[in-house]
């Protein structure tokens, strides 16, 4: 049974919780009612709807986890505020004071279930609380007590008082459930920024060591090669060893151009001070920062092109060349890629769009991570998209990626006019 409960969603097992200490404290209150106060109750009603609340919490309890959650619970307070009513208007209707019981069924509402189910919840218990004053039984107690109809005028403004606070709490929780809702999302948002802040920091200082480190041995390689070229062009110009100091030359050049370009992403644009400049100057712009054939392919679309920004200029434009040039290299079918920059007047919403075999969710899901990359060995390291939302983000911006398998990849880069 204790398994059986643990595996059942939070909510439904704190509502089954609640529905056992419910049904154990009206046994005790009708056993007390009986036999202390003499007070006649109709058991032929009283003992089936226990019984009805007995049996459908064990039901849920053996079968909640093959449940949904939302539908189980508005089931079970509709049956209860159903069980409810028949008791209340077999002693006495509106004139038993645990007619209160019904607010209780709305908060636990408003609580659980979505906005529509409260509101269904407080229409029905203002519905039962109103037939309520159909019913022609009296409390009836060898103590003497007895609720007869002499309070009617009363007992109407009950009934208002408890729509109207029902429709306070329904509205209220409701308020706050979606701040506490908002405010999860937040936290969330700002704990994953943190992750992000820590694996940029750590990749950050990582290159900066690496680059440090294997300098020295670079330069080494470098002038030994230089020193064996020269050897080898004393000897004879068509040697094979010319050839191979040349190649051992121009590999290591390419490693310092890695090297330097990756502590120049990861550093040297940190601190970069924002500057204004018109969207409209962005296409052209570009041009520095990419190859003359990825250029080439850009189609761009600028809503508002004389509209003026003051962002950090060089970082955003790195970051646009690397999603124009991650789409050159999704579609290497030549097809333009759509470089489309809009304006709210608030934030700018650039997207860049390619006609590639584009991506499933789980690698989607994946996209933006360190060292994640779906490129061929050798052609990409996974840093560039990650680079981008670190940017992005650290601008007070959102980056977003839509892709379906076949139809292509759609990346947009939002951020404010001013960061």
């Amino acid at each position: 049974m204790t398994s059986s409960i643990a595996s059942i969603a939070p909510g439904l097992r704190w509502l089954i919780r609640l529905r056992w200490l419910s049904l154990a404290g009206q046994c005790l209150l009708f056993a007390t009612s009986a036999y202390f106060l003499h007070i006649a109750l109709p058991l032929a009603v009283v003992l089936p709807c226990l019984a009805i609340t007995a049996g459908s919490n064990l039901f849920v309890t053996l079968r909640g986890d093959k449940l949904r959650e939302t539908e189980c619970c508005a089931a079970l307070l509709l049956l209860d505020t159903l069980t409810l009513s028949v008791i209340l208007y077999s002693l006495g209707g509106p004139h038993n004071p645990f007619t209160a019981f019904y607010l209780l069924h709305v908060t636990i509402a408003a609580v659980l279930l979505p906005a529509l189910w409260t509101w269904i919840g407080v229409v029905l218990c203002s519905i039962c609380y109103a037939l309520l004053f159909l019913s022609p039984y009296e409390i009836k107690s060898g103590l003497g007590i007895s609720c007869c109809g002499s309070f009617d005028f009363h007992l109407q403004g009950m009934l208002l008082a408890m729509i109207l606070v029902g429709i306070c709490i329904a509205f209220f929780v409701g308020q706050l459930k979606s701040a506490l809702a908002l405010r999860e999302v937040q936290l969330q948002e700002a704990m994953l920024l943190g992750v992000r802040n820590e694996k940029f920091a750590g990749l950050a200082t990582l290159a900066a060591g690496v680059a440090h480190e294997l300098a020295t041995p670079l330069n080494t390689i470098a002038v030994i090669s230089s020193d064996l070229e020269k050897q080898a062009c004393d000897q004879c110009e068509s040697s094979g060893c010319l050839h191979d100091a040349k190649l051992i030359r121009s590999e290591v050049d390419r490693c310092r151009a890695i090297l330097e370009n990756l502590a120049e992403n990861t550093t040297d644009k940190i601190g970069e001070n924002p500057q204004s400049f018109m969207l409209g100057d962005i296409p052209a712009r570009l041009k520095e920062f990419l190859s003359p054939a990825n250029y080439s392919r850009i189609s761009a679309e600028i809503t508002e092109p004389r509209l003026t920004v003051f962002v950090p200029s060089t970082t955003l434009l790195q970051a646009l060349a690397v999603l124009v040039k991650n789409a050159c290299e999704a579609d290497e079918s030549g097809r333009p890629v759509i470089l489309r920059i809009e304006t709210d007047r608030e934030r700018v919403l650039a997207t860049v769009q390619d006609c590639g075999p584009g991506m499933t969710p789980d690698v989607a899901a994946h996209a933006g991570e360190p060292f994640f990359t779906t490129k061929d060995p050798g052609k990409g390291m996974g840093l560039g998209l990650f680079l981008v939302r670190m940017f992005t983000e650290r601008m007070k911006g959102r980056l977003r990626i839509e892709s379906d398998p076949g139809r292509g990849t759609r990346v947009f880069m939002e951020f404010p006019l001013t960061a």
